[in-house]
């Protein structure tokens, strides 16, 4: 019985954490880079993902645009300051383009010409929520389907990333 309970947490766990490993690539680089207009955590549509440099117009701007594993998606969120993309600051914190105004979105596409069919195969939303519970931070909820078991990666105030366990 345990085997069986662990081998249905394997797969939305393994989501959870790729993401939240995603997250924390996104904030390294926002820090390591020193950037100006901060570096984007961006959910491309209801299971992929990619981090995006603001500042780089010229070099490596798109992170690689990753899958979740079949079977698991983003859950949207039905909340009026959620959106597709967060941004890291040079200082390792984050903010919401959604709910601040001081925080300034971005005006490019999530992806290039080439990756288009692979980024519409679901439609996009707001899967990234503003969690007012945690006084500040974001959340982003998984979703297997089979399962319908649920993980959720949270982005403490500071901009700390902190998986479900």
């Amino acid at each position: 019985p345990n085997i069986g309970g662990y081998i249905r947490n394997y797969t939305i766990r393994g989501a959870a954490q790729s993401v939240s490993g995603e997250m924390q690539a996104a904030r390294s680089k926002a820090i390591m880079s020193n950037t100006n207009n901060g570096v984007f955590f961006a959910v491309v549509d209801a299971d992929s993902y990619r981090w995006i440099m603001a500042d780089n117009p010229d070099g490596e701007r798109l992170g690689p645009l990753r899958d979740l594993p079949s079977g698991v998606v983003f859950v949207p969120s039905a909340e009026a300051d959620s959106g597709e993309t967060m941004r890291f600051t040079r200082l390792g914190g984050f903010c919401n383009p959604v709910a601040s105004a001081t925080c300034d979105g971005f005006a490019f596409d999530l992806c290039t010409s080439e990756e288009a069919n692979r980024c519409n195969r679901s439609p996009g939303g707001a899967y990234i929520e503003q969690d007012a519970g945690t006084g500040g931070g974001m959340t982003v909820t998984l979703l297997e389907q089979s399962t319908s078991l649920q993980r959720t990666v949270r982005i403490a105030p500071g901009g700390r990333i902190l998986p479900q366990p």
